[in-house]
């Protein structure tokens, strides 16, 4: 018994250790993707939070640089980083989720039908929920009136024998 959880247990670590490495791929090839399609006026943020826009990229030594522009108004800054040293692209997400939505106009038949239909369940529900749901009042009120006319009816026919 002791065997078959300790292999387990060992089953467990080894995929808790695949699963890590898979997303850690995953996220270094994404960045690597990032970095290479970085062009000249993006805006981008270095893995120490300086934020600023591409105005130049070159190579050297086999590594890719970028010049950043950051700062505002007589406190303009350019500084070179090293390619692996931005890992953010502002306004990526923004373009690749817009999408633009195409509404196709409905015929007024169809339209006028369904909403005829909600209108005929919801008044449907609403007296069914009225006939089973009378408060408890008018439920001992409606069984005293049926008590009553049975009395009623009992004490007409020993009347009129």
């Amino acid at each position: 018994m002791e065997i078959v959880l300790l292999i387990i247990l060992i089953v467990l670590v080894v995929a808790l250790f695949v699963i890590s490495y898979m997303k850690k791929k995953k996220y270094n090839n994404e960045l690597s993707q990032m970095r290479s399609e970085l062009k000249v006026g993006d805006k981008v943020m270095t893995d120490t939070g300086v934020v600023g826009e591409v105005v130049d990229s070159y190579i050297e030594d086999e590594y890719k640089y970028f010049v950043l522009k950051s700062g505002k108004g007589s406190n303009v800054g350019y500084f070179t980083v090293h390619a692996n040293a931005i890992y953010y692209v502002f306004g990526k997400e923004e373009k690749q989720t817009t999408q633009k939505v195409v509404v196709k106009p409905v015929d007024s038949k169809q339209e006028k039908s369904v909403d005829d239909n909600i209108v005929d369940v919801a008044e449907s529900k609403e007296k069914e929920d009225n006939q089973n749901t009378k408060s408890a009042p008018e439920a001992k009120n409606e069984g005293q009136e049926e008590k009553f006319s049975q009395k009623k009816s009992q004490t007409k026919k020993s009347n009129k024998k």
